[in-house]
């Protein structure tokens, strides 16, 4: 009997170790570049939606560890040239924002998820297609056929979605 519980203690507490690592381990989103300054952590995750960004801000670039990035929900246009600097950065996500297109530059990273929904971003740069992405999200954007099966070549292994293709124009 004694043996019984000695295990069954060990087994809660290896249970409960188990429980703290993995709180420890899992990663944080800072809602501000503020409150991740503040912090004194390693910053992973930054989700900067909804904060009227028109353009990326320097101290973005501060966050060497960054590997998650949030930024929809903004009014960013172009230049996006300086998010190859975030050497780290796995997860991207550039919804509803006003990208026409990624710049060449990106292909650097080690994008494997990409969303970029509600943009008027209608095709991809062949340099990207070294990303191994994983899942790509094109909704709401008005893309013909021809337009969506070139994106669909570029990452042949990844789950993209798309809406049905419009008959917006040329390449049906």
């Amino acid at each position: 009997m004694k043996q019984r519980k000695f295990w069954v203690i060990c087994s809660f507490a290896c249970m409960i170790g188990i429980a703290v690592s993995a709180g420890a381990s899992a990663q944080r989103c800072f809602k501000s570049i503020e409150q991740a300054k503040q912090s004194g952590e390693c910053v992973e995750c930054l989700d900067l939606s909804k904060s009227r960004l028109k353009q990326l801000p320097p101290e973005l670039f501060e966050f060497k560890d960054l590997k998650k990035l949030i930024l929809s929900r903004n009014s960013l246009s172009g230049n996006l040239d300086s998010l190859s600097l975030l050497s780290k950065l796995t997860y991207l996500d550039l919804s509803s924002n006003y990208i026409e297109t990624l710049p060449e530059s990106l292909a650097c990273l080690s994008i494997d998820s990409l969303i970029m929904w509600d943009n008027p971003c209608r095709n991809l740069p062949q340099a990207l297609s070294k990303w191994d992405l994983r899942y790509l999200d094109m909704r709401a954007i008005q893309m013909t056929l021809k337009e969506q099966k070139a994106i669909k070549l570029l990452f042949p292994l990844a789950k993209i979605r798309m809406d049905h293709p419009c008959n917006c124009g040329s390449g049906r």
